[in-house]
């Protein structure tokens, strides 16, 4: 749409802030966010016939003094308020609800935050010009960049969040490659891939990037972002980045250059505020001289709109740019109409509301308000005494539900938890019977099915996990055997123990090779959630990896623990780290010994390597969990996606543990000594097994439990399709319904850049496809081509209702059905469930899971509507 001054006008005024308004924001359903010096938030909500009220909840009051910044995350499930007090807090935008607080370095004031956005990462800076990462999915701080001298006064993004843009009162701007901010794999210090001096006399104050992208048509490796700041200098520079892209395998960086282009001279005193409007064809500017300016591209002031009677901190553009509001310093917000068509009777916002008091179901301002209450607890189910007539030595689940233990009294103990009242069960068939001496270590095969018992004498039993039938003996070793383990696939089992060596059994259980190296008793062992590298410890403090084809010795770590390693296991996820270098394969493993530390090792080697040489595979602390008070005798992640670990010590303590932040979630006190711990199939249980012959049995938090089922959706960061390899090409295609082309991408090697550099004709010329086949494929192509340089997709008609997005009323790209049955934007669900809300956004019911499905069709009829001519 197009803005003309004379056509603009003063469609409310609102009060309330009993201070200046330091900062303003719009969601895509017209919600209005404004931050105060009188250290409040209000969230301002549009109502037919009454224009902007209140909400109910608001003001929100969580900061101690003045708050300086306020931004709404792009799908709108989140707010970021930011302040002097050092604090940022993320709230959940639809129940007002506290999500998490980030303190800055040093607890020095912030003055800007601003969500990266593809909602990964959420970024802080201020007055100690530290510039602070924080990771959304996992809520940790991943990075802190201390590089500029003056005080941080602004943050931007690039709107394919591949560069982060900060500026500060020295003068300077500099241009971060975002992908070198998250990886944390790299200990060297970040540096800017560009920077700017003297950007603005007298300091730079506001920054803020278009969401228009252009790209090179002689090379599409290179885009142009277009960036506008000002300061104390009155006038509004306007600049271009160029950015050439290369993949990350090639180890080489992207070539970005910032040229400045153009002023804007208009304003009389300082531009304390500037923002884009949605299609980047317009720029609003807000300024000291009590004026907000709006300017087309080539620099025309196109509207002088005055109504403030004192400075104007800030200024906001709904999406659709149909309403602006300014924040001054006479404590008022003005809401104008850009259009000239508008009033409070207008209806805005279609009748998609989001229930808060469904009939028979937990409203979720109740919901949230449990994540902050007692419901957000560890509870203990059940402590059963006595248990057996030994120490509890360890326990395992298997994905039925089972708990299986070993004990001192020479049984393998079975039991069922029952879902109904959680209560305990033994199993008919339990006791197993099989070993003469203490049973010290059992294990479930990873489909259930098998479980295998080691113990002092030297003996390894299977069992059938459904019957409790004997399967196997394997034959005894001569010394005690402190370990058994699967494979993931089932088809191998090793086992360790005094003799300072390790065993590695076939799928009938034949021996088939012997580990040998370690100068001490071999405590423990863990495969790979590949199965492609084994980890064993020892005693000795020393830690070794083999490979698993042809079990020679890789590595070994010496000295990994003081006075010795008594547990190791490997994280499932196969990307636990984020990790920029696409040919090179990452693992977390977690040690613990009698230092009383729990380490989280980043074991780092190259992909596809037949002949692994010690000095290509890099091993590094990446967290060290301190809080055990003696020895730590058991580690073990979380199933799956390992976003939490739990740890068991002399210290009578088991303690839950986040793995990407390393703080302590929980401790969870015994009366003695605790040996042993397992998760739950789901992560919903904890088991812990102690030395005065108890099994505790406590329940995890629902919130904690969704959480990790929803790390396993979100990816951390979003990569950019350059560096997206075959492997990448080829889940894409799957989720877009594609799945018979992906033997062809596969054989030609399709991979993000050749999708980037070449014509969709060329790639399906290049597959061999059908018609049929090419006519789908080249559509989700030009579809991917256009998501890469965040292309939106307008219709001057009506919209069908249901294209809509319930959660942020904007058309769909990838729509996704979830288990309440709706159909929602895939990012906007995504970023609902990293708010902490886990019910459905329409119904309110609490959802049975977070799972859901692309909706192909649905995605395919918009696709046809968007193509269609007006």
């Amino acid at each position: 749409m197009s803005i003309t001054g004379n056509e603009i006008k003063i469609i409310q005024s609102l009060s309330g802030h009993r201070s200046d308004v330091t900062s303003c924001d719009f969601a895509s359903d017209y919600t209005l966010v404004t931050g105060s010096s009188d250290k409040t938030i209000r969230l301002w909500e549009w109502v037919r016939g009454s224009g902007y009220v209140e909400r109910s909840y608001s003001p929100l009051r969580g900061h101690k003094y003045q708050v300086t910044c306020v931004r709404i995350s792009p799908q709108g499930a989140m707010l970021a308020s930011a302040s002097v007090d050092g604090t940022a807090i993320l709230w959940n935008l639809h129940s007002g609800i506290k999500i998490y607080t980030m303190v800055q370095v040093n607890g020095d004031a912030i003055r800007v935050c601003r969500f990266a956005p593809d909602s990964s990462i959420l970024v802080t800076a201020g007055d100690n010009g530290a510039v602070c990462v924080w990771d959304l999915v996992h809520r940790s701080l991943i990075r802190t960049i201390v590089e500029h001298e003056g005080t941080t006064t602004s943050l931007t993004f690039t709107p394919d969040s591949q560069y982060l843009i900060s500026a500060c009162s020295l003068e300077v701007l500099k241009i971060w490659y975002v992908q070198d901010l998250v990886d944390t794999t790299s200990d060297s210090s970040c540096c800017p891939v560009a920077k700017c001096e003297n950007a603005h006399d007298l300091g730079v104050v506001c920054a803020e990037i278009s969401k228009k992208i252009t790209t090179d048509e002689d090379d599409p490796l290179i885009k142009r972002y277009t960036m506008a700041t000002s300061g104390n200098s009155n006038e509004i520079k306007i600049w271009t980045i160029t950015s050439k892209s290369t993949p990350k395998h090639k180890n080489t960086i992207n070539e970005v250059a910032v040229e400045y282009c153009d002023s804007f001279d208009g304003h009389n005193s300082s531009v304390t505020c500037i923002r884009y409007t949605n299609s980047g064809a317009y720029l609003v500017s807000s300024s000291l001289d009590k004026l907000v300016k709006i300017w087309d591209e080539e620099g025309n002031c196109v509207a002088t709109l005055r109504g403030h009677t004192r400075y104007v901190n800030c200024v906001a553009v709904s999406k659709d740019c149909l309403l602006a509001a300014s924040g001054s310093n006479d404590k008022l917000i003005l809401v104008w109409d850009l259009t000239g068509n508008l009033t409070t009777e207008s209806e805005l916002v279609k009748p998609l509301r989001l229930s808060f008091n469904s009939v028979g179901t937990i409203p979720e301002f109740q919901l949230m308000r449990n994540a902050e209450s007692n419901d957000n607890e560890v509870k203990l189910l059940e402590k059963i005494d006595d248990v057996s007539e030994g120490a509890i030595n360890c326990c395992a689940f298997n994905n039925s539900g089972i708990l299986a233990t070993g004990s001192g009294d020479k049984l393998v103990r079975l039991f069922r938890v029952v879902e109904e009242n959680n209560n305990v069960e033994e199993l008919n068939y339990s006791p197993l019977e099989g070993h003469t001496y203490p049973v010290n270590y059992v294990e479930f095969s990873r489909d259930g099915s098998k479980l295998a018992s080691c113990s002092l004498d030297g003996g390894t039993n299977i069992w059938n996990s459904e019957t409790g039938e004997k399967i196997a003996s394997l034959p005894e070793n001569s010394l005690s055997l402190k370990v058994c383990r699967f494979s993931p696939d089932g088809n191998f089992l090793i086992t360790a123990g005094d003799d300072e060596k390790a065993t590695i059994w076939d799928s009938e259980f034949k021996p088939i090779a012997t580990l040998e190296g370690h100068l001490d008793a071999v405590t423990s062992a863990s495969f790979t959630p590949d199965g492609a590298i084994i980890a064993t410890t020892s005693f000795n403090a020393d830690f070794r990896l083999w490979k698993n084809d042809s079990y020679e010795s890789i590595t070994v770590k010496e000295d990994a623990h003081d006075y010795g390693i008594q547990s190791c296991d490997f994280s499932q996820n196969l990307e636990p780290v984020p990790n920029n270098i696409v040919d090179v394969q990452s693992y977390l493993l977690g040690t613990c010994g009698n230092d009383g530390f729990v380490k989280l090792w980043r074991i780092s080697l190259p992909k596809k390597s037949d002949e692994l040489e010690f000095d290509e595979i890099e091993i590094k602390v990446w967290r060290v969990l301190r809080g055990h008070g003696g020895n730590v005798i058991c580690v073990r992640f979380s199933p799956n996606v390992s976003e939490i670990i739990c740890s068991t010590a002399t210290d009578r303590q088991a303690r839950i543990w986040s793995v990407y932040s390393a703080e302590c979630l929980y401790v969870l006190d015994h009366d003695s000594i605790v040996t042993a711990c397992a998760f739950s199939s789901d992560c919903s249980l904890v088991a812990t097994g102690c030395i005065d012959k108890t099994l505790w049995l406590w329940k995890m938090p629902q919130q904690l439990v969704f959480r990790t089922i929803v790390a396993t959706k979100i990816q951390c960061r979003t990569k950019a399709l350059i560096d997206w390899s075959t492997s990448d090409v080829i889940k894409w295609l799957k989720n877009m319904d594609l799945g018979d082309v992906v033997e062809n991408a596969q054989n030609t090697s399709l991979d993000g850049q050749k999708i980037l550099t070449l014509s969709e004709e060329q790639i399906c010329s290049g597959l061999e496809l059908s018609e049929e086949q090419a006519q789908r494929l080249s559509r989700e192509l030009r579809w991917l081509k256009q998501d890469e340089l965040q292309i939106s997709q307008t219709k001057n008609c009506e919209i069908p209702h249901e294209f809509l997005c319930p959660i942020t009323h904007e058309i769909m790209r990838e729509p996704v059905t979830c288990s309440d049955g709706f159909t929602y934007e895939k990012n906007a669900i995504c970023e609902w469930f990293m708010s902490g809300k886990y019910s459905s956004p329409l119904t309110n019911e609490i959802l049975t899971n977070t799972e859901y499905t692309y909706n192909h069709e649905l995605r395919n009829s918009i696709h046809s509507f968007l193509e269609q001519d007006d």
